[in-house]
């Protein structure tokens, strides 16, 4: 039996010749097959690009996730801590609030204890010997009436009242000698006399020609002085050791009235 083989070539060629000389709708078929194909691997492509996008934005969102979890516990945090400090402010509002209440208390309690020693300096300064009220004149003039109308510190009024007492407790100590004019006789004769005071409590006087002498005491209208001829020479001898005028100091009698 005879054997035939076939030529590669011969083959493509026929497949060639037979394939050109196919009908027109099997060519239809094979470019609708090759559309298809096309829009296949096209869309394959693009489920490949949107799986490879979906990846990254999936790391993307899964890193916004982690660092929005890390920024609420923060802020949870921070939440907790500013509460705490609010405790801590309100705890400290309300002692400030306490102390301050305290202050002012204390402070109308000082100043009602201030005034009344400002009440009492000013009801005994005309009670107090003249040349003690001269040297007290800047200190008494600062110590108010009326608080009210003045804008005084507690401290400055408490000075001035302090540097009363102050002055009156060192001339109550001391012997003070002042030379004044001194009303005699009424008002129709006024003289030059030599006054020592002994305190706050006590003065006697003599005039240079050793004939007008007196005691002055304090009263509530203030220092009265009174004239009696009889201490003209008890008076003058003390005022004379006093200014160191005799060679011999001696007693001196005089008369003393104690309140």
């Amino acid at each position: 039996m005879p054997v035939f083989r076939l030529n590669p070539i011969a083959a493509v060629v026929a497949f060639a010749l037979g394939a050109g000389s196919a009908p027109a709708s099997a060519q239809t078929r094979v470019d609708v097959f090759r559309a298809r194909t096309e829009q296949w691997v096209e869309t394959r492509q693009l489920i490949s690009q949107e799986k490879s996008d979906w990846e990254a934005e999936k790391e993307i969102l899964e890193a916004t996730r982690d660092l929005l979890a890390q920024q609420r516990e923060a802020l949870e945090a921070e939440i907790a801590e500013l509460e705490e400090s609010n405790l801590a402010s309100d705890d400290e509002r309300r002692d400030l609030l306490l102390e301050r209440g305290d202050y002012q208390r204390k402070n109308r309690a000082l100043e009602q204890r201030i005034r009344g020693m400002e009440e009492r300096v000013l009801e005994l300064a005309p009670r107090l010997p003249e040349p003690l009220q001269e040297r007290l004149q800047l200190l008494l003039v600062q110590i108010p009436e009326d608080p009210a109308k003045v804008n005084l510190p507690l401290g400055q009024r408490l000075m001035n009242v302090l540097g009363v007492l102050a002055q009156a407790e060192k001339f109550n100590g001391t012997a003070t000698f002042v030379g004044e004019t001194r009303a005699v006789n009424g008002d129709e004769q006024k003289v030059q006399v030599r006054t020592l005071y002994w305190g706050l409590g006590q003065a006697v006087y003599v005039d240079s020609q050793g004939s007008v002498a007196g005691i002055g005491r304090p009263s509530e209208k203030g220092w009265t002085f009174s004239h009696d001829p009889d201490l003209v020479d008890d008076a003058k001898l003390l005022l004379d050791i006093y200014e160191g005028n005799v060679d011999v100091i001696e007693f001196v009698n005089l008369p003393v009235e104690i309140h």
